[in-house]
């Protein structure tokens, strides 16, 4: 039984077999019959076609003919109007056809760049140079000469070049790291003395940290020697405290600094242009050196050796005077020492030999020891009137040398002795007037002019502040007044510099 239904079963998956496959028979023969009718519908309309062509052909190539000169002619003008516009690093300079015209210069612009400015100037085709595509109708189209000048002429141009940095703040920009090291070597030898053969420099340095630095920079910011040299020799400050002394003036203090009052005042917020006395503090501010050079050297030098001073006392002088009996002499010494500079000043020594010679001679200096008279000069001087007003000072007036000061007060003024001393004038003395002379010792005489009376006669010793005459108008003299005088050695000196 388990026989026949087997054979049962597999007769029925045959019929199922063989009915499929007369399906995709049927199928694959409908197909077949589908694409020759295609095939030859699409053939029949080819060939419909074909002969259209043909029978139209002059009037399709006319008309194919036509459309191809327009675009043609379109693409003419298009290119006639177009051009580049060509920039470095952003900033346009001009406009070209072609950029070939700038790209094939851009080595010639380089090296002239490079020898103009002594730096190696190198323009990079793809990151500094770029163009755009514009039109150029109404532009100026630049020949590759044209292209040359525009670039060699930018100041803006970037370029290679060195910076000198001086604690770390950059002082100048120099074209080439030769430049620079140029400048610096400049500012030391300023304190090299190569021609002395004793010396022998073993270093020279900046005490500062020194630094060249390569960078990028606008050619317009690269500074010449000379202006590198003027940053570096007074971008530095230093203030030096001045002390008023006697007869100082503010015109002569601004003389000796070259330096206008304003600027004195900008200094010294303080000061009053009426009012300067013995003793101030003026401080002045001066442009100085950034750098400082420090040079270490073996020297051999003369160096002297200075005399001392012994003092012997004598009851041939009197108290407070002195009288050298034997001049001093210094002596001399030859040494061998490594000395340390900054700025040419030495600053430290460290002596390896020394050889006396020439040996000192000691200064020996009498003072007195006997009592001084009233009468004896002081040394000192003080103003022989009081209650005046300065109406002339020393110096040249009206062509001629005026050889006092006019202190104008009333007639019968008394006048004192300016120090102590022995009277020798006492009378009429051509444009003076009446005029007492005053002999204070060691060449020193003082004048008292004009007066209206006399009070000492020739030869009397009088003392500091005692009275010798009055005030008044008498010889060539325009008002009353005392005129006044110093001299020293017969030459009169200005007065104002000893009161």
């Amino acid at each position: 039984m388990a026989e026949k239904r087997e054979y049962k079963r597999l007769e029925r998956i045959e019929r199922s077999a063989a009915a499929v496959v007369s399906g995709y028979d049927v199928l694959l023969a409908k197909a077949d019959r589908l694409g020759l009718k295609t095939g030859y519908k699409i053939a029949e309309n080819y060939h419909k076609f074909t002969e259209l062509i043909y029978e139209n052909r002059k009037q399709i190539l006319a008309y194919a003919a036509a459309c191809l000169m327009v675009l043609i002619t379109v693409i003419a003008v298009h290119n006639r109007d177009m051009g580049y516009s060509y920039a470095y690093n952003g900033r346009v300079l001009g406009y070209v056809k072609n950029q070939a015209d700038v790209t094939r210069i851009l080595g010639l612009v380089s090296d002239e760049l490079s020898q103009e400015y002594g730096s190696q100037i190198t323009i990079d085709e793809d990151s500094d140079i770029t163009f755009k595509r514009v039109s150029v109708v109404d532009k100026d189209i630049d020949d590759s000469d044209t292209v040359l000048k525009r670039m060699t002429y930018m100041s803006d141009m970037e370029a290679e070049v060195y910076g000198i940095y001086v604690d770390g703040k950059r002082i100048a920009i120099m074209e080439s790291k030769e430049a620079a090291n140029d400048v610096l070597k400049e500012i030391q030898q300023e304190y090299l003395k190569q021609e002395d053969k004793k010396r022998q420099y073993q270093s020279i340095s900046f005490k500062e940290k020194v630094q060249i630095k390569k960078m990028q920079s606008k050619l317009a910011y690269v500074d010449s020697e000379k202006e590198a040299l003027k940053a570096l020799e007074t971008g530095g400050q230093e203030d030096e405290v001045y002390t008023v002394k006697k007869g100082d003036t503010f015109s002569e203090i601004c003389s000796d600094f070259d330096i206008s009052f304003s600027e004195l005042k900008d200094m010294n917020p303080d000061i009053k242009e009426d009012e300067l006395h013995i003793g101030d503090k003026l401080t002045i501010t001066k442009a100085t050196s950034i750098l400082t050079v420090v040079t270490v050297e073996k020297s051999t030098y003369a160096e002297k050796i200075k005399y001392k001073t012994k003092y012997k006392k004598t009851k041939s002088l009197y108290v407070g005077d002195k009288k050298t009996e034997r001049s001093g002499h210094n002596g001399k010494r030859v040494v061998t020492a490594i000395l340390t500079r900054e700025n040419g000043e030495v600053v430290e020594t460290q002596e390896l030999t020394s050889e006396v010679i020439d040996k000192p001679i000691s200064k020996i200096v009498l003072k007195g020891t006997k009592k001084r008279p009233k009468t004896a000069p002081t040394g000192t001087f003080i103003y022989p009137v009081s209650g005046y007003t300065l109406s002339s000072t020393f110096g040249y007036r009206w062509g001629a040398l005026h050889e006092g000061i006019d202190l104008a007060c009333s007639t019968g003024t008394t006048i004192v002795a300016s120090d102590g001393g022995t009277v020798v004038y006492a009378g009429w003395f051509s444009g003076y007037g009446n005029m007492i002379e005053i002999d204070h010792g060691n060449g020193v005489h003082t004048r008292y002019g004009h007066c209206s009376a006399i009070d000492v006669t020739v030869g009397e010793k009088v003392y500091q502040g005692q009275k010798i005459g009055e005030v008044g108008n008498t010889g060539n003299s325009y008002g009353s007044h005392c005129h006044f005088e110093i001299r020293i050695n017969g030459t009169p000196v200005n007065p104002l510099r000893y009161l």
